[in-house]
């Protein structure tokens, strides 16, 4: 896995991403935060931590995109199909 690839390509879809329900914002907020956060401690050269904070904003998204609550660009990511 290339991490640094994963994390801006993450980094891409919450800039394009779509927000169907307002209950959403917070959690968008954290993942943003979280993906924010995995590129920091990669330029830090701290690649444990940034996988860990990528996998964290990831789960957010997906789980968000399984409650129908955000629409993204590339589904190809997730682990639900796009509708």
């Amino acid at each position: 896995m290339d991490l640094k690839k994963a994390i801006l390509e993450m980094q891409e879809i919450l800039h394009d991403l779509k927000i169907l329900d307002k209950k959403a914002d917070h959690i968008v907020l954290l993942s943003k935060s979280y993906t924010n956060d995995a590129m920091h401690f990669l330029k830090k050269g701290n690649k444990n931590d940034a996988l860990e904070a990528y996998a964290i904003g990831w789960a957010y998204i997906d789980a968000l995109l399984h409650l129908k609550m955000v629409e993204v660009n590339n589904w190809d990511l997730f682990t639900v199909e796009k509708p």
